[in-house]
């Protein structure tokens, strides 16, 4: 009898498992797991990385009166603390230029690109790319033109832009609308869509290209506008939708992303936070050029504050850094071991031969390949490195320009050479030195403003912000060029009360 019923519970134990291995099995089939380990690595710190270029309104754009990472909006925005929750994780998002986005993705130095990105070949070949997150048939997937007001009865289709000149950002979804369906029309690349409305006003271009919404957005910030539904253009399907970009293989990642936003195309949540987004409450600028300066200077000068302090500091630190690492240098340039000079002078013509921008994206890369995505110390090193390449010519000139005699003088002491460097030579050589070196802070005041395309916080950040902000690109600028005037004008008067009291002294 205990045999029978063991047989009978083995059977039915069988036949269970038999039931539902189909339905595990289906499971199985249907889980897309990926590959790469980006997915955990973000479960595990608890934090979701996300690069953004704040100035394409309504999609992501600055909140001038808010700070730190509240200070970021749009839809977009809200799509990235969507996902972020989804997956249980805090939001960090990193500001930089739109190239600066996608070579940060393709890098692995954010963990998505969120930023109103379009699926094209060369991305997907670089990069993975979500589905697309909004209703490609809604509002917020329209593609147009935007002209002057006084002009909709002259451009009343695409058609009567033919051979005109229009601006663009190059790679954009636009650039590519704007190639197939107007290809008579003269392109005018541009890196802002600021400056592209700029360029409208003053007559350099005949229209701009932008998303429906955006143009809607700067219509109603700026007097003198329109776009309407008569220069859309045509979607091709091979293009719509706005995507995710996500690192190279990283398959897992990908999938859990699509889920999210599958789940937000059921919910109809994009087509709500673009709404709000395209109704946000900004401060509206008006009046004659003079006046805007004076209103825009009024509501943002606390930006432009922040900006120069960060700017100068930043300049401080690099001429300091620049002195201690081009003082090396220079020492190293008079040894009289051939192979350690010629590495510094290789080093010094190196770095003095390639640009600024160069080297700072250069660094960027390296230091994001070694895992340190931290922009500031990025841009610190490389302005550091390519100061102390001129500092380091700066201080061997001074030392060459004291006398021979004094060098003659301390060997017949019988000095050593390091006692006669620091007792003799430099302090001599600190007089031709110092002027020299106020004048390379104050070309570091102006070349880290080559730092704003990775939105580190300086003057040039202060005024990207601000004009997207406000829409009006020729009264920040304005603003902007006043500001670094009178901070190197002030600087340069120091550096010359402080040659004319070393000169006293002689």
């Amino acid at each position: 009898m205990k045999q029978i019923k063991k047989l009978l519970t083995i059977l039915s134990v069988l036949a269970i498992i038999c039931v539902n291995m189909p339905i595990i099995h289906a499971e199985d089939d249907n889980t897309q797991k990926g590959e790469g380990d980006l997915l955990q690595q973000i479960l595990d710190r608890g934090e979701l990385i996300v690069g953004t270029s704040p100035d394409f309104p309504p999609m992501e754009f600055i909140d001038t009166t808010k700070t730190g990472q509240d200070q970021y909006v749009g839809c977009d925005i809200e799509l990235a603390k969507y996902i972020a929750d989804s997956l249980g994780v805090k939001l960090t998002i990193k500001a930089m230029d739109f190239d600066a986005v996608l070579a940060s993705v393709t890098t692995k130095q954010i963990d998505l690109a969120i930023t109103g990105i379009t699926k094209t070949p060369a991305r997907e070949d670089s990069m993975e790319m979500s589905d697309s997150y909004f209703d490609e048939e809604g509002e917020s997937g329209w593609q147009g033109i935007l002209i002057k007001e006084d002009k909709k009865d002259v451009y009343t289709s695409l058609d009567t832009l033919k051979g005109k000149k229009i601006a663009v950002q190059a790679g954009s979804l636009q650039d590519l609308y704007v190639s197939e369906q107007l290809p008579d029309a003269k392109k005018q690349y541009i890196t802002q869509l600021n400056d592209a409305i700029e360029l409208l006003n003053n007559g350099t271009v005949d229209a701009v290209a932008t998303a429906y919404g955006t143009g809607q957005d700067f219509v109603k910030q700026k007097s003198g506008l329109y776009i309407g539904e008569e220069l859309l253009f045509t979607l091709n399907k091979d293009y719509t939708g706005n995507r995710i970009g996500i690192p190279k293989g990283e398959t897992a990642l990908l999938y859990r992303v699509n889920d999210i936003i599958k789940d937000v195309k059921d919910k109809h949540l994009y087509e709500e936070w673009y709404q709000t987004a395209l109704n946000y409450d900004k401060q509206k600028i008006e009046g004659n050029y003079l006046q805007r300066v004076a209103q825009i200077f009024s509501i943002y000068w606390p930006k432009f504050l922040t900006g120069l302090a960060a700017t100068l500091g930043l300049a401080l630190i690099t001429v300091i850094g620049g002195t201690l690492l081009g003082t090396i240098l220079a020492l190293v340039k008079l040894s009289k071991n051939k192979f350690v000079k010629f590495l510094s002078s290789a080093y010094v013509e190196i770095i003095r031969g390639t640009p600024l921008l160069l080297q700072l994206w250069l660094f960027v890369t390296i230091f994001a390949m070694f895992g340190n995505d931290q922009m500031i110390v990025s841009v610190i090193t490389a302005l550091v490195i390519n100061s102390s390449a001129y500092v380091a010519e700066i201080i061997r000139g001074g030392i060459m320009s004291v006398d021979k005699g004094q060098w003659e003088a301390a060997k017949s002491l019988g000095m050593s050479n390091q006692h006669m460097m620091v007792k003799i030579i430099f302090p001599q050589a600190f007089k031709t030195i110092l002027p020299s070196l106020g004048n390379e802070f104050i070309m570091m005041v102006k070349e880290t403003s080559l730092a704003s395309t990775f939105y580190i916080g300086e003057l040039m950040t202060a005024n990207n912000v601000v004009k997207t902000a406000t829409y009006f690109s020729l009264e920040t600028l304005t603003i902007t060029a006043i500001i670094y005037f009178v901070a190197t004008f002030t600087l340069s008067k120091l550096v010359n009360y402080m040659e004319r009291r070393l000169s006293v002294s002689d």
